[in-house]
């Protein structure tokens, strides 16, 4: 009896729902999943329903091939490498061929790796390519042998050739979230970066992180490319550097993979920015080496990211570098300037004192003549301490101030300091009140020294002379205080801070000589102590002057 012809368009229609209905679940199923290998377990897992086979696998696409790590065998998951390079085993196979394999005698097929047959007891199967936009095979899934003894049916295989194309649009997805998220942490970390050593560097974590292949860095100096970052596999030799030059000197391509010096062992790309090479990244080439759509974006997104950080931080080493010389040119017209006054009437009084005293038609007693000796001695060490300024400031703008530091006692300090001032000390009264148990502090010995030569030379200079100036010094908190003060004019509360400015000079005093470098030179030495300097507002009218240094040993600065 023959089964009618309405029974079987029934069965037909309802296998037909069935299977979209499958498709559909597959496809809500896949696009909500983020994790690759999620997502691929989950392609099986509705591969196997939809075509009620008993086991199978999925896998990517790699560098050597296609590659899963386990297998899905009704509920159970089978541990097994299954690595296909070209031609081998069925998911070799629809790489070289980009097509679908189907087989209803895997008995009998020279395909079939024989291990996943034995294994599996495999008597037929289908594999399927999973092919992205851009007609490349990104993957593949496998299934084998149907619960039922049917073989599997040419419906069997357009299911499963439309869940490859679902599973394609869900994984390329996932591969640009994935690409995203690489893009936005690579730009973070290039945005932290300070200089153009870190950019360089966290260019090549990043890209030994995402790509796995030997790569080096090159940018241009005065005698043409330079490596700035290489991992230590890549092999450069002279061949590779004129691969590299071409590259940088053409803004194209060249090396391996490419039409301009083929035989080199890398692909080197340029970095580009507006239209200008700046830097060659070089990628090592290998026989199996392969990127995906997704993986080239990816690394064209770092090659641009990195162009755009290089050229940022060369901008910025040129800023400074005109800030610097900008500066020194205006610190050298300052201090010529400021020289030629200072320098004047010492030069001038010294002249005059030793013009009376060789003067052989000028009779001098003994007391006129040891008063013009003391006032040339005076200018002398005036000369002397301005000398002293100014090469402090070179050796600070030039960052070759170094300390030397030594237990050292501040009565002694302080002692050096009125010494070195000589004569506009003597008629003075300055008090020093130190206690006599206070500890030997580090520190240099000359530095500190000149800091209480410029602040006693401060205090000397603008305060009356009837008025007396102390020197304290104590030990708060673990740390040496050490106080001038003075019962001068004081200065303006605005300006307490911006005194410490170079070349700052009060508007009040502008009368009295000097640099305006003084307080600068002391902020700068006090500070290379890893201690601090300020100035307050004395109570009983002038200014204290405080200096805070640390008592423990410190590291070289």
């Amino acid at each position: 009896m023959r089964p009618s012809t309405k029974n079987s368009t029934s069965a037909s229609k309802k296998e037909l729902e069935r299977s979209l209905t499958s498709l559909l679940r597959l496809s809500d199923r896949l696009n909500s999943v983020f994790d690759l290998d999620k997502l691929l377990d989950a392609l099986v897992e509705q591969a196997l329903d939809l075509t009620n086979a008993q086991s199978g696998c999925a896998g990517l696409r790699t560098a050597r091939g296609m590659s899963c790590n386990h297998f899905l065998q009704g509920s159970d998951v089978v541990p097994f490498l299954y690595d296909c390079g070209l031609g081998t085993g069925w998911a070799g196979w629809v790489l070289t061929n980009k097509t679908t394999y189907f087989t209803t005698d895997a008995l009998n097929d020279t395909v079939i790796v024989p291990e996943i047959r034995e294994r599996f007891g495999v008597a037929s199967g289908m594999c399927i390519p999973i092919i992205d936009n851009e007609k490349e095979v990104i993957g593949f899934f496998e299934i084998y042998n149907r619960q039922s003894s049917k073989d599997f049916t040419q419906q069997d295989l357009k299911n499963c050739v439309a869940a490859a194309q679902i599973a394609a649009l869900a994984i390329q997805n996932v591969l640009t979230n994935a690409k995203l998220v690489a893009l936005a942490a690579f730009s973070r970390s290039l945005t932290l970066a300070g200089d153009l050593e870190q950019i360089v560097e966290v260019a090549g974590n990043h890209l030994e992180a995402h790509f796995h292949c030997g790569f080096v860095l090159l940018l241009p100096a005065d005698q043409g490319l330079v490596t700035r970052f290489r991992t230590p596999e890549f092999l450069w030799t002279d061949k590779e550097l004129d691969a590299a030059t071409w590259c940088w000197q053409h803004g194209r391509e060249a090396g391996a993979q490419t039409a301009t010096l083929p035989d080199s062992l890398a692909r080197y790309l340029p970095l580009m920015v507006r239209e200008q090479t700046i830097g060659v990244l070089g990628l090592e080439s290998r026989p199996d080496g392969w990127l995906s759509a997704s993986q080239s974006e990816l690394l064209a997104g770092f090659v641009g990211q990195s162009a755009l950080a290089i050229e940022r931080s060369l901008l910025e080493q040129k800023m400074r570098q005109l800030r610097t010389l900008d500066e020194s040119e205006r610190l050298q017209s300052a201090i010529l300037t400021s020289v030629s006054h200072e320098v004047r009437a010492p030069i001038a009084a010294i002249t005059a004192a030793v013009s009376a005293l060789l003067s052989p038609g000028l009779s001098l007693d003994r007391p006129r003549e040891r008063q013009m000796l003391r006032t040339a001695e005076y200018e002398i060490k005036r000369l002397h301490r301005l000398m002293n300024n100014l090469l402090s400031v070179t050796r600070i703008q030039a960052g070759v101030s170094r300390l030397k530091l030594e237990p050292s006692d501040l009565s002694d300090v302080v002692g050096a300091a009125l010494e070195e001032l000589g004569t506009s000390t003597q008629k003075r009264l300055i008090t020093v009140q130190i206690p006599s148990d206070l500890p030997l502090v580090p520190m240099d010995f000359d530095l500190i020294t000149q800091v209480l030569v410029n602040l006693f030379s401060n205090a000397i200079k603008f305060s009356p002379s009837d008025q007396p100036i102390d020197v304290r010094g104590q030990i708060v908190d673990g740390k040496l205080e050490v106080s001038v003060v003075d019962r001068g004019r004081g200065i303006p509360n605005e300006d307490l801070e911006r005194v410490f400015q170079r070349f700052h000079r009060l508007e009040s005093i502008s009368s009295v000589g000097g640099l305006g470098l003084g307080l600068f030179i002391c902020k700068e030495f006090v500070e290379a102590h890893r201690g601090q300097i300020r100035l307050e507002i004395n109570p009983d009218g002038g200014t204290i002057a405080r200096i805070v240094l640390p008592c423990q040993t410190l590291p070289a600065v």
